[in-house]
C-alpha cells in the first residue's frame, strides 16, 4: 500500500484546519430562535432555583436590543467591561443603564450557553447574602440574580486574533450577557428573601418567578450601538474573516471538493 503523497497530506491538513473552522463559524447569532430560547432558560432556571428562596425575583425574557449591544461589545474582542455601560442612557434605547456579564475560553467548542451561565452561578459559593459579602469574585452570581433585571440580551463570537488580556488562541470565544435592568446597585442584595413569588404584587408567579405578559413582549429597536464594529463598517472585521475561520472553512471545503473531484 502506498504512503499517501505531499499533495494528499496538504488536502487532509488544510481539510482539518477548515473542520476546526467549521465551529467556530457554526456559533449561532444573536437571531437564531433556539439561542435565544437556551440563553433565556438557562437565566431563569438559576433564577428559579436562588438559595436561600426569593420573595421578588422576577423571570427574564429576551430584548433584542441589549443583545445587539452584547454583540457589537464581543466583537472589540477585549477581557473587560464594556465602558459605555456607565453612561446613562448610552447603552440601550430604553434603559437608563445596563448591566453586563462575560465569559471567555478557547477553543470555540469549550463553549455552550448552559455552561458559560452555569460558570457564573458556581460564584454563589462565595457570596452571603446575609450581609451582602464576597469571599473572592461574585458579581457574575449576583447579576444573574438581580431580581429586578428582567431581560436579557447575548451574543458569541470567536476571536481569531485573540482576546486582549486573556488569550492569543485563534478561536478563543467571548460571549456576552446584557440585563435591563441594571443590577450589582451598590449597598443592595440581588433579592429579597421569603416565599417565592411573595412579594410579585400583583404579577403572576410561575416556576417561582414573578411574570408579568407585557413585560416579556419582544421590542424592536432601530438602533445601532455606538460601538458597534459591524461587517457593513470594519475593515478590522473583514481583515479577521480573511484571516479567520470562515476562510479556513472554504479552503477546506473547497480541498474536500478536488479530491473526491479527482480521484
Amino acid at each position: 500500500m502506498m504512503a499517501p503523497g505531499p499533495c494528499a497530506l496538504l488536502r487532509l491538513s488544510v481539510l482539518l484546519c477548515g473542520l476546526s473552522g467549521a465551529r467556530a463559524f457554526l456559533l449561532p447569532d444573536i437571531s437564531e430562535p433556539e439561542f435565544i430560547r437556551r440563553c433565556v432558560q438557562a437565566h431563569n432556571a438559576h433564577r428559579a432555583r436562588a438559595q436561600p428562596p426569593a420573595a421578588n425575583m422576577r423571570a427574564m425574557s429576551w430584548d433584542n436590543g441589549l443583545a445587539r449591544g452584547a454583540r457589537s461589545w464581543a466583537r472589540h474582542c477585549k477581557g473587560s467591561h464594556n465602558p459605555v455601560l456607565k453612561q446613562e442612557g448610552k447603552a440601550h434605547p430604553e434603559f437608563r443603564y445596563v448591566g453586563e456579564n462575560i465569559w471567555l475560553g478557547a477553543p470555540s467548542s469549550a463553549f455552550t450557553v448552559e455552561s458559560a451561565i452555569n460558570s457564573w452561578n458556581k460564584e454563589g459559593a462565595d457570596y452571603t447574602l446575609g450581609n451582602n459579602s464576597c469571599a473572592r469574585v461574585c458579581g457574575h452570581y449576583t447579576q444573574l440574580m438581580w431580581a429586578t433585571s428582567y431581560k436579557v440580551g447575548c451574543a458569541v463570537h470567536v476571536c481569531s486574533r485573540g482576546i486582549e488580556n486573556f488569550s492569543n488562541h485563534p478561536e478563543s470565544t467571548i460571549f456576552v450577557c446584557n440585563y435591563g435592568d441594571a443590577g450589582n446597585v451598590f449597598g443592595f442584595t440581588p433579592y429579597i428573601v421569603g416565599l417565592a413569588c411573595s412579594k410579585c404584587g400583583v404579577e403572576k408567579c410561575r416556576d417561582k418567578l414573578c411574570t408579568d405578559p407585557n413585560r416579556e413582549q419582544v421590542k424592536r429597536y432601530d438602533w445601532i450601538p455606538g460601538w458597534d464594529l459591524g461587517p457593513s463598517g470594519s475593515a478590522q472585521m473583514l481583515s479577521d474573516w480573511l484571516s479567520g475561520s470562515k476562510l479556513q472553512l472554504l479552503t477546506g471545503s473547497f480541498w474536500l471538493f478536488y479530491f473526491y473531484a479527482t480521484h
